[in-house]
């Protein structure tokens, strides 16, 4: 009997509830009508400038508090979590680069992200960035990474588009 069915993949991103235009009362698993930037993502970060999840809940509530901590004070701020379910045959078919371990071309790729070299410096007739980057986690600037911890970047519009719906999954620890 198998055990695999291939089912979705549930991914997180922590962020504040004001960026994410969540109601102050939405309750958990709420669907939202969240919408992507690809523009408004932060550049120079590992895998260039995209949009990050990951797979571990505990993770994403630590990017969330830790975005509420760093913003300016701003009454009724509130850390969030988004999830999303992702179809696994959609993501196979995305033009993807992946890393199980921080070798030495994992380094390469976020050494040349951080600095804000072109993204993913790849060669003609495939100039454009990968639709998706999944790796570990660095404490940059050290070449260290965090230990259980995984990150997925997006970083075309074809890879935002498939990243619906998405759901309220949790409300992380700080507020203003």
């Amino acid at each position: 009997m198998p055990v695999w069915s291939n089912p979705v993949l549930r991914v997180y991103h922590g962020t504040d509830d004001v960026s994410a235009a969540v109601a102050p009362n939405a309750a958990l698993g709420t669907p939202l009508s969240f919408v992507v930037t690809l523009a408004l993502c932060r550049p120079n970060t590992d895998f260039g400038q995209g949009f990050y999840v990951t797979t571990r809940l505990h993770q994403a509530r630590e990017w969330a508090n830790t975005r509420v901590l760093r913003a300016p004070p701003q009454p009724g701020l509130h850390a969030v979590v988004l999830g999303f379910d992702l179809d696994r045959d959609w993501l196979a078919g995305l033009d993807s680069l992946t890393f199980v371990r921080p070798i030495r071309d994992f380094w390469n790729l976020v050494t040349d992200c951080r600095h804000g070299f072109a993204p993913h410096q790849r060669i003609p007739p495939r100039p454009a960035p990968y639709d998706v980057v999944y790796g570990p986690v660095t404490l940059w600037p050290q070449r260290l990474v965090i230990a259980d911890c995984d990150q997925i970047s997006f970083h075309t519009r074809r890879a935002i588009r498939g990243l619906t719906p998405v759901r309220l999954a949790d409300r992380a620890a700080y507020t203003f």
